[in-house]
């Protein structure tokens, strides 16, 4: 980022300040907070080389708290952490994995992939030194999802094995979603089911089909990885990594298999793991840091104390310093995430700059520690400031357009709730064509940091920008998005600059307000639908609990 583009940055977040210290008005003073220049102005700041990525529990990271602070105090919003702070600490644990790693065959034979290029390894363990062996069991995609009638493992005696399973979902359309990615597909479904059966570790196959390059996992894994600490004693596969498609069919000619005949067994219902003959050897060492992380809570009161509250979130954190590109190490996040955090301050402002207060009480909070695992938001819904009882929904920022208006809108995570509703009357109020997620193999639902809250019962609304860009040929927002996602995420590359475009965060920001003022002020809580996972979460939630539960 150059030296102007910052003075620029910095000088906007100043002015910005200025305006917002101004007296409240109307909604048109409300949607001035949400305007394209006042959301740059904070995205900018965020992913300005000064905060250094942003990565948990560094020095950067904790700038970028205070200024999330400072703009939920300027905004008028409370401290919601003990009443007193708008910072809730979230310890963590670093651990970078230092690995050996090794398949041998019966008769002697050795295969040693290559460190990064061909094998990306972490372990887990809380423990300074990491030894395993164990054989190598192929496990299908490591799937068990009584929903669609699958079980890869099907009893075998796993305990102490390294398995090595496929990516994503089975190829069965009639039991899964074809082209969406479902969170069964998902690396931590894939861990969990293997840490459940005692499994030493777990290697994924990447193909070239995989909606993410290899050279982005590679960057996702090559640095230090966070656990929660109070997690540390949580059962955990000694190894996870992953292996690229070379040399996972170079080891499975080694085990006398063929490749292409395994991958096909696997698309079966029947499939049962098959034992490799192959024996695994992984030594080395992990440096283990404790640290804490800051989630940022603030809080606008409602007028009802007795109604459940709304929450609005975004993670804030970013990578960090990563492996240099061009000569430059800083990976400043703008997409991910400094472009829903700026979204998420504007939306507090938004709403303290109403009128009249809303029914509901309103929080806003900004998650660290994204990823791998959602730690933030994880944490945050184990200690919430507000019961999740009385919580009536969340609705999440995780990415705001950078590229100009658009015609359209994505929300998701809707469709089993009576939030839809809400969402088809909002997006037809801004004119806004809603359409479903142009990248339904990233499984994008199950990646962002509402699912917490999502597994605990809470309706909610993932809302993303469109991809019909005014000005531009059909299509060329899905292609964009989706190279952006394999080349520029987790890179220097994702900065803002000079020509970065903040119309379409203005439209998708207009949306989200619009929705969470009608959940603000509606006098019963959104349900999740009969049927619907989440609905007995729900429903155990609600039990005992005064009569808006009962409404």
């Amino acid at each position: 980022m150059t030296g102007a583009w910052l003075r620029r940055a910095l000088l906007a977040a100043w002015l910005l300040g200025a305006v917002f210290g101004c007296g409240p008005g109307g909604t048109s003073a409300a949607f001035d907070a949400l305007s394209s220049e006042a959301i740059g102005a904070h995205v900018s700041f965020l992913a300005s080389d000064l905060l250094e990525g942003r990565a948990p529990s560094t020095q950067g990271e904790k700038l970028a708290a205070l200024y999330i602070a400072s703009q939920f105090e300027q905004a008028g919003l409370i401290p919601a952490v003990g009443d007193s702070s708008f910072l809730q600490p979230v310890p963590l644990l670093g651990i970078e994995s230092e690995l050996r790693l090794s398949f041998r065959a019966p008769g002697g034979a050795l295969f040693q992939p290559e460190r990064n290029d061909e094998i990306v390894l972490w372990s887990p363990q809380v423990s300074e030194s990491v030894q395993l062996t164990g054989p190598l069991v192929f496990a299908g995609h490591g799937i068990v999802s009584a929903e669609h009638e699958w079980d890869d493992f099907k009893g075998v005696d796993l305990e102490g094995a390294v398995l090595m399973v496929l990516a994503g979902d089975p190829e069965v359309r009639t039991r899964f979603h074809g082209d969406t990615l479902s969170r069964f597909g998902l690396p931590d479904h894939k861990f969990e089911e293997a840490a459940r059966r005692g499994a030493a570790g777990v290697i994924l196959i990447h193909r070239p089909e995989h909606p993410e390059s290899w050279q982005t996992i590679q960057r996702a894994w090559t640095e230090r990885r966070l656990r929660l600490a109070e997690d540390s004693l949580k059962p955990v596969p000694a190894l996870e990594g992953w292996l690229s498609q070379d040399a996972a069919r170079q080891l499975v000619a080694m085990a006398g298999l063929d490749f292409g005949t395994l991958i096909e067994s696997a698309q079966a219902p029947t499939f049962r793991p098959i034992a490799t003959g192959l024996n695994v050897s992984a030594s080395g060492r992990n440096r283990i840091r404790r640290t804490v992380g800051y989630n940022v809570v603030g809080k606008l009161a409602g007028v009802d104390s007795t109604a459940a509250a709304l929450i609005y979130l975004a993670h804030y954190d970013g990578e960090g310093y990563g492996r240099a590109i061009d000569s430059d190490s800083i990976y400043n996040g703008c997409y991910r995430n400094a472009s829903g955090t700026g979204l998420l301050i504007g939306l507090a402002h938004a709403f303290a700059r109403l009128p009249e207060p809303t029914r509901r009480s309103i929080l806003f909070l900004a998650v660290t520690a994204h990823h791998p695992d959602r730690l933030g938001s994880r944490h945050y819904v184990r200690r919430p400031v507000v019961s999740l009882a009385a919580t009536a929904a969340a609705i999440n920022i995780d990415g705001a357009s950078l590229w100009g208006r658009t015609t359209d809108v994505v929300v998701l995570g809707t469709e089993s709730s009576d939030l839809d509703v809400a969402v088809a009357r909002v997006a037809a109020e801004e004119g806004l064509r809603r359409v479903g997620d142009p990248l339904p193999e990233l499984g994008r639902l199950y990646r962002s940091d509402h699912l917490p809250f999502m597994r605990a019962g809470i309706p909610v609304a993932y809302v993303q920008h469109g991809v019909d860009f005014i000005g531009r040929m059909p299509g060329w927002g899905r292609r964009m998005l989706r190279d952006y996602g394999r080349h520029v995420v987790r890179s220097p590359d994702d900065e803002c600059t000079a020509s970065t475009d903040f119309g379409g965060a203005e439209i998708q920001a207009r949306l989200a307000f619009r929705l969470g003022l009608e959940v603000a002020n509606r006098r019963v809580r959104p349900r999740w639908h009969a049927g619907s996972e989440y609905r007995a979460v729900q429903d155990s939630l609600w039990s005992g609990q005064g009569r808006e539960a009962g409404e």
